[in-house]
């Protein structure tokens, strides 16, 4: 296969460095008196899930650029069917439409739509005939990423749906979007979390005029944009009582988890005593007592990195740390080097995806962001999950191929 001597191997390399301490942090967590190792042990599943992932790479990473170029509308509706599928198979034991079941694989249909919007997004942003200034230019692949969006919010599956706008955003913002345009965009979100507060709200409203009147010549786009979200945050409290009673609970609690300890607040005070405890050094491997008391909550795949920072202490979280800060600034140092703005879209997306998983998952493990059931890319215990991330790396290897030299970058 010629495209295995363009491959990224010291990509490759930290991964399964990430893959291994993921691993060890698994058997760990899952492990308890007189437990021993079985081929059903968690530990057993993720590391044949951890071979089946390689080839799934290996197979999506010898995939043409130019072929998911041209077939990204198939992959972007085949996606759609996939996530709608839940809704025809039943609630699953956990009261939600977020699974389906083969009998012989169960999966998530949610975690692989990622990819196939990522390939979507790139391919409208670099074939699009439409201005960049324009305000369609945002749009259409707004309307492009709102539509699975909803979808997945209505599983329910919040953090899902989350990604798919952080991955608009990345590439959107890649892509050359004017920064007026992204304010537009993201505005309606801070009108909602600014409808809150009375005072708030009052100054918020005062910056969109300001911004919008200094943007635009035309006063009608002025007062429609102003009157939008106005009219956005007055509808709040519809969207609030939209959510589910745990949604709200865990974003209530994320300002304080003293508000319901021994509910939607025991995950994260768990969490912030195992990581606290750690230290320096770690309690030691199988030593960690909030781990193996079994204090510690959805340990081997939500929280898996306070049983790190527990057991192994804040040396091993710096590291992981070091690596993942060593592949996002290769990769973006890639999307700025490859030939096609397709490909270079491609890694922007799915290393925003990964981005956005390890921002949301550290920030809840400490308290900083509401729980929402987000793993640690290649850590976390989890068949869809890992597939996905390996399909997201695949992505970002596949369209760092054919990279401009270091000399031409700039002439």
């Amino acid at each position: 296969m010629n495209k295995l001597k363009d491959l990224d191997w010291f990509s490759l390399f930290i991964v399964l460095i990430l893959n291994g301490i993921g691993l060890v942090a698994i058997f760990s967590a899952t492990q308890y008196i007189g437990s021993g190792i079985t081929l059903s042990s968690p530990f057993i599943k993720q590391l044949l899930t951890v071979i089946i992932s390689a080839v799934f790479f290996l197979m999506l990473f010898s995939v043409r650029k130019s072929f998911l170029k041209k077939f990204a509308p198939l992959f972007y509706i085949l996606g759609i069917l996939l996530i709608l599928g839940p809704f025809f198979s039943g609630v699953d034991s956990t009261n939600t439409n977020r699974w389906l079941d083969l009998g012989f694989f169960r999966f998530q249909p949610s975690e692989f739509m990622k990819f196939f919007l990522i390939i979507m997004l790139a391919r409208f942003f670099s074939t699009t005939t439409i201005h960049r200034y324009s305000i369609r230019y945002s749009l259409y692949p707004l309307i492009l990423t709102l539509v699975p969006t909803a979808v997945v919010f209505s599983q329910p599956d919040l953090g899902t749906s989350l990604v798919y706008i952080a991955i608009f955003m990345g590439i959107l913002f890649a892509s050359g979007t004017r920064l007026y345009h992204i304010f537009l965009l993201a505005a309606p979100v801070i009108t909602i979390l600014a409808a809150f507060s009375i005072t708030s709200f009052f100054i918020w409203g005062i910056v969109i005029g300001l911004v919008v009147l200094f943007n635009t010549d035309n006063i009608m786009k002025t007062v429609t944009v102003f009157i939008s979200n106005i009219a956005v945050g007055l509808i709040t409290p519809l969207v609030w009582n939209s959510l589910k009673a745990y949604q709200k609970q865990r974003i209530l609690t994320l300002f304080n988890t003293n508000l319901d300890p021994q509910g939607a607040g025991y995950q994260v005070l768990q969490s912030q005593i195992a990581i606290g405890s750690g230290g320096l050094k770690g309690k030691g491997f199988m030593n960690g007592t909030q781990t193996h008391l079994r204090f510690l909550p959805e340990q081997h795949t939500d929280f898996i990195f306070s049983v790190i920072a527990e057991e192994f202490g804040f040396i091993l979280i710096a590291l992981i740390f070091f690596l993942f800060l060593l592949l996002f600034i290769k990769w973006q140092r890639s999307a700025f080097s490859v030939r096609d703005h397709f490909g270079s879209l491609l890694i922007i997306g799915a290393s925003t995806a990964l981005l956005f998983h390890v921002f949301i998952n550290v920030g809840m493990t400490i308290g900083i962001m509401p729980v929402t059931g987000k793993p640690l890319p290649f850590i976390s215990y989890g068949g869809s999950f890992l597939l996905t991330c390996y399909g997201l790396l695949a992505l970002i290897l596949n369209g760092s191929t054919e990279q401009i030299p270091q000399k031409d970058l700039y002439s």
